[in-house]
């Protein structure tokens, strides 16, 4: 059972027809994780799309499901339908509802009827279809009905029109399509009424009867009208969708019910009533594929390309209308001129070519700041420093699947890339995308063919990165490729030719496969990384030395290292708390002192200060204490200090040190009450009081002091405490 997890790239180029068709350009996205199959039920609302059952190339029937969230460019793989695994059976969406059926299973053609609610991800069912279960039929959802008709089963190609009504859960039988009857054909809605057209009739002689004509239903009076036949070749099993009142068919086989020439898609104008062809997608056409639209774009997947007989998981979009774009006025992409916002907004700009030296994964908006990588030795201390180069190893050639454009997993092995090389260079790793779990061997050959390397490498389901780490020397027509069984390896098989040769970062040239086709196809290796060496440099290497040199790569003992507890430059590393130049101890201790000084004494205060020994790594707080008044700078507070003045013959002590005399006894001497006889004699008058150097003081405890009188006598004291 062959599953494909990965999508081809298709890169299309836009092609205006006429300057009132909007141009589209086709583009990969990724896809859901199931296996490949054809008449996948494919619907959507505003948001979602949705891929369910179908047939795979094995002729199983399916029944998994898969949403798609246009929002985040993701899928989620959902419950399995409830009606079981089926193909050829469709599906139609009006909102946030879908209405599936009919098809066949291993044993019937079915003639159930389901209801899924896109929003709730729930299914009921409804009431079955009344008549014969069928065949891709004819599937159109128009206002509160949806219309059914046409398809083929047992009894062959039938032309019975019926009316579902979604509001009475009931179907009704409509007029016969009188217009031979036939499965598999074409058909959409516009406005009132269904379009059906094409498809595949009963056969006409020994030849395939596939039709070209087209008409439309009128649901009102309930009649078919002919319309204008297409303008090209009948056609059967392609797909079809409706945007903005037009119909759109798309890919299929041609009138001889093999593919078309291309993926055709063409457009009808109900109001002319004509047809203009549009851009084919890229690759071949293909038999039962699916689509959806969303906002402005259409999805287009799976389905079977016949003339490479590859059954695809892919899917592949493009833009339908100019309607939408980002309506945040904030954005880096904001238009002005769109009406739907379909969630493109990106406020990210930077550099988005994942081969650049500068990627930025976060930006969607490319800012041409991208640095191209510059591959070479870019070690400055190396004989062969590269000025040029910025990086010693890079990527290059295509960086995935998607690059390329449409491709498909291989299942043989033989064939190689061939490429040149023109500089010496190590071929480190190449990615290669694997279909499941196996064993392959990887190998490289010279411009002689000589193998030159090999290995095996075990691969899961996926991205698989292979360390090849093989050196390269210049050559020509060195090749790659897979040697064994190959049980899938994803390859390109559309590749435009004028991409040969692809440089790969100026060192490697791939120019061509070995197939017959040789610039068409791609295998298998993507992502090339290079890398270069530089020559030995020497030096210092440890990063902690003041002389470590980044880009030695070998240490020769030179390295040098700064003092403990310095720098390189000579400063502290952890401060020096003293300013005396001598730095501290990382770690140091701290010792605070409290003095209490105010406790003590309320006459005094504490004064701090900090003092550092650098020898044991303390750090201290130191106090003492301080007087607020100290007028004699003795270290006693004035308030503790005695003295005494002579106050009406009575010592008095004025409480704040400064009294004239500093004992009680010589105040008490000198305040004695005199008789008037003393007082004739002992009349005179203390003036001044001096110490040795001639300054005027007030009494103080032991100091030399003069005392002079007015009577001009001297006398020297020395009181002692």
């Amino acid at each position: 059972m062959r599953k494909l997890f990965f999508l081809a790239t298709i890169s299309l180029f836009s092609n205006l027809f006429s300057s009132n068709i909007y141009a589209q350009e086709w583009s990969a996205i990724p896809s859901y994780n199931g296996e490949s199959r054809h008449h996948p039920i494919t619907f959507s609302n505003d948001r979602y799309g949705f891929v369910i059952a179908g047939q795979n190339g094995l002729g199983e029937y399916l029944s998994d499901a898969h949403r798609f969230d246009s929002e985040t460019n993701s899928w989620e793989q959902l419950a399995d339908f409830p009606g079981g695994p089926r193909g050829y059976s469709y599906g139609v969406a009006s909102g946030d509802k879908a209405y599936i059926g009919f098809g066949r299973n291993s044993s019937e053609y079915t003639n159930d009827w389901w209801e899924y609610d896109m929003q709730a991800d729930s299914w009921t069912q409804l009431a079955d279809f009344p008549s014969a279960g069928r065949n891709h039929p004819a599937f159109v959802i128009v206002n509160q009905s949806v219309y059914v008709g046409l398809g083929s089963n047992s009894s062959g190609n039938l032309g019975d029109w019926w009316e579902y009504s979604i509001t009475n859960d009931e179907w009704t039988e409509k007029a016969y399509f009188e217009n031979g009857d036939r499965h598999h054909p074409f058909y959409f809605g516009i406005g009132d009424y269904p379009y059906v057209g094409f498809g595949h009739g009963n056969s006409n002689g020994n030849g395939y009867n596939i039709y070209n004509d087209f008409y439309k239903y009128d649901p009102f009076i309930d009649e078919w009208i002919a319309l204008s036949d297409f303008p090209s070749e009948g056609r059967v099993a392609g797909t079809q969708f409706s945007y903005n009142g037009k119909g759109y068919v798309l890919s299929g086989d041609g009138d001889d019910h093999s593919s078309l020439d291309s993926g055709e898609l063409w457009e009808y104008n109900s109001e002319t009533d004509s047809w203009i062809q549009l851009q084919s997608h890229l690759g071949n056409a293909r038999w039962a594929p699916g689509c959806f639209v969303i906002n402005c774009n259409v999805y287009f997947t799976s389905g079977l390309d016949r003339q490479s007989n590859t059954y695809y998981n892919d899917m592949m979009t493009a833009s339908i209308g100019n309607d939408c774009g980002c309506l945040d006025s904030n954005a880096i992409n904001f238009d002005s001129s769109s009406i739907i916002d379909d969630n493109s907004c990106c406020y990210v700009s930077g550099c988005t070519d994942p081969h650049a030296i500068n990627f930025d994964e976060e930006a969607c908006f490319d800012d041409g700041s991208c640095i191209q990588v510059n591959i070479g030795c870019d070690n400055p201390l190396s004989s062969n420093y590269d000025s040029i180069a910025n990086s010693n190893n890079g990527y290059g050639g295509p960086s995935d699947i998607y690059e390329l454009g449409l491709g498909s997993f291989h299942f043989y092995d033989g064939y190689w890339m061939i490429f040149d090389c023109t500089q010496d260079v190590t071929l480190s790793s190449v990615d290669v995308y694997a279909q499941t779990d196996f064993s392959i061997a990887v190998e490289i050959l010279d411009g002689t063919d000589s193998q030159v390397y090999t290995d095996v490498f075990d691969l899961t389901s996926g991205l698989n990165t292979l360390q090849i780490q093989y050196d390269l020397s210049i050559g020509q027509d060195y090749k790659i490729g897979a040697v064994g069984q190959n049980f899938g390896l994803y390859r390109n098989n559309f590749v435009d030719s004028t991409l040969f040769p692809m440089n790969v970062l100026d060192a490697v040239s791939i120019t061509a496969s070995t197939t017959e086709n040789p610039q068409s196809y791609f295998y298998y290796f993507y992502n090339w990384k290079l890398s270069t060496s530089c020559d030995s440099t020497f030096g210092c290497t440890d990063t902690l030395a003041c002389n470590f040199q980044e880009y030695a790569q070998y240490d020769d003992g030179s390295c040098i290292f700064a003092e403990e507890g310095y720098d390189c430059d000579g400063n502290c590393l952890y401060g020096d708390l003293d300013n005396d130049s001598i730095c501290d101890c990382e770690d140091m201790q701290i010792i605070i002192q409290d003095c209490e000084c105010e406790e003590s004494d309320p006459n005094t205060f504490t004064f701090f200060y900090d003092d550092v020994d650098e020898n044991v790594c303390v750090y201290y707080e130191l106090c003492y204490c301080e007087c607020y008044n100290d007028f004699d700078d003795d270290g006693i507070c004035d308030e503790n200090e005695k003295s005494w003045n002579c106050i009406n013959d009575a010592c008095v002590d004025p409480l704040d040190g400064l009294g004239e005399f500093l004992s009680l006894e010589d105040c008490e001497s000198a305040c004695q009450p005199i008789t008037s006889i003393e007082e004739s004699q002992n009349s005179k008058r203390l003036l001044n009081i001096f110490n040795v150097l001639g300054q005027e003081i007030t009494p103080r405890k032991n100091i030399q002091m003069i005392y002079i009188y007015d009577d001009g006598s001297v006398v020297k004291k020395f009181i002692i405490d």
